[in-house]
């Protein structure tokens, strides 16, 4: 037996010593790797961790993933699949077992597909065909096609949410498999259909959730292009939130799922209706106000009248003036907001509740504010008369035209009583159609 000085002691390692060293050096060494092989020996346990065996023809190798990471698994592996493993070595320090710690889980073959989807995206991200697509969806379409399969449940989630959000909407179904070999060869024909009969406003391609596999008829370059080329603005919502597809990329508009596509396409009716409200508030408000102004204006102006009678031709043009500019307004504002409140009744085609009675009651209340103006003017008119009438009564001269006649002497002085004139004393006498030189030879009390 070899002898070791006492002073070797300090190299000597616990158990955990030495595994906690091993496990440092194993996970510098071997991080984050795809490693392929069968799965055997696969558990659940109670706390959500999965636990399986990865081996092939010569070896094995014990794997762990965590509960955090299972939930981003859409389909749960089993004994026997060939599966690639996203995960980095370490070293169960209790037992001293090597393990792989998997991130990441897929059926193997998925890395060629998408190498080959990264390589597609590349390229027709060069060629502009993501660019290309630049087409708004209307804020308020009429009518919205679906490219999907009959049978889908995305179809079935995407008319429940038109029907609850829009009623008014008219529904296209164009009917294809969204899975399979020659799927997107008849998403591509569909498209095309569309675009000829140019029937809708809006198309939705969705599809439900699936692995990359699955949405591989997605991924196709002529599809592609088709959506890009598309008149018509197209909506994807293919997959769930963490699914990406070239069609994503060269739609106007990609949503996380198909409702949330649906959900993108048209505005709830309910948000309709809260504006439909609020516009008829303003109109209220913005005629009331426009009348309370004017109906202001005219009342300064009919007191400006009563100052100067020289000036009651010029005011009652100005009156004139000021009637047709109010009615003119009054006339051009109305029909604009009839045009447009008519504009967005049409467009919900008659489905909104209670639009018909809110119409009817905003009718109402333009007669009622014509009748109020009318009634206004009619007796701010018939004030103004009676007031020309009373100045005009009070004019000297049309006391003269009654037979009445003013005398005045050489200093143009009236002549009011008997001590006011002498004998020979020229006088002139104006009657209501010119003046008589007099002169008096006599004159007497009465």
């Amino acid at each position: 037996m070899e002898n070791y000085s006492n002073n070797d002691i300090s190299d000597v390692y616990t158990v955990s010593e030495l595994n906690r060293k091993v496990s440092l050096l194993i996970e510098k060494e071997i991080s984050f790797i795809w490693v392929k092989g069968e799965i055997s020996n696969f558990i659940i346990a109670n706390s959500g961790h999965w636990y399986f065996t990865l081996k092939d023809s010569k070896s094995s190798v014990r794997v762990v993933m965590f509960k955090g990471r299972t939930n981003s698994i859409k389909q749960i592996p089993k004994d026997g699949d060939e599966v690639e493993v996203y995960s980095n070595a370490s070293l169960y320090l209790p037992k001293g077992d090597y393990q792989l710690q998997s991130l990441l889980v897929r059926r193997s073959g998925i890395g060629g597909l998408y190498e080959k989807f990264l390589a597609l995206k590349n390229k027709l991200y060069e060629d502009g065909v993501f660019n290309q697509a630049n087409r708004t969806p209307k804020t308020i379409p009429l009518s919205v096609g679906i490219i999907t399969s009959l049978r889908s449940a995305a179809l079935r989630d995407v008319i429940s949410s038109l029907k609850r959000r829009a009623p008014y909407i008219k529904i296209i179904i164009y009917n294809t498999p969204v899975q399979g070999v020659d799927a997107a060869n008849k998403i591509l024909e569909q498209i095309i259909i569309a675009n000829n009969r140019l029937e809708v406003d809006t198309l939705l391609l969705v599809r439900g959730g699936g692995n990359l596999e699955d949405l591989c008829c997605f991924n196709d370059e002529s599809l592609a292009r088709a959506i890009s080329n598309s008149s018509i603005p197209i909506i994807s919502g293919i997959g769930h939130e963490t699914d990406f597809t070239i069609a994503d990329f060269a739609s106007d508009l990609r949503a996380t799922t198909p409702t949330a596509a649906a959900e993108l396409s048209c505005p709830n009716i309910l948000d309709l209706i809260d504006k439909i409200q609020f516009f008829w508030k303003h109109i209220n408000r913005s005629q009331r106000h426009i009348l309370d102004n004017y109906f202001q204006f005219l009342d300064n102006t009919s007191k400006k009248f009563l100052s100067h009678l020289i000036n009651i031709r010029n005011n009652l043009e100005r009156i004139n003036i000021s009637k047709k500019l109010l009615i003119s307004c009054i006339k051009n504002k109305l029909a604009s907001n009839k045009s447009r409140f008519s504009l967005i009744s049409n467009s919900l085609h008659f489905h909104t509740p209670n639009i018909s009675i809110r119409l009817r009651r905003f009718l109402l209340l333009v007669d009622r504010l014509k009748r109020i103006y009318i009634e206004n003017l009619v007796t701010k008119k018939t004030l103004l008369q009676a007031r020309i009438a009373s100045l005009s009564a009070l004019n000297p001269e049309n006391i003269l035209s009654r037979g009445y006649s003013v005398v005045r002497d050489d200093d143009g002085n009236v002549v009011k009583n008997y001590d006011h004139v002498s004998d020979r004393q020229k006088l002139k006498i104006q009657v209501s159609d010119g003046f008589i030189e007099a002169i008096v030879y006599g004159s007497k009390i009465k």
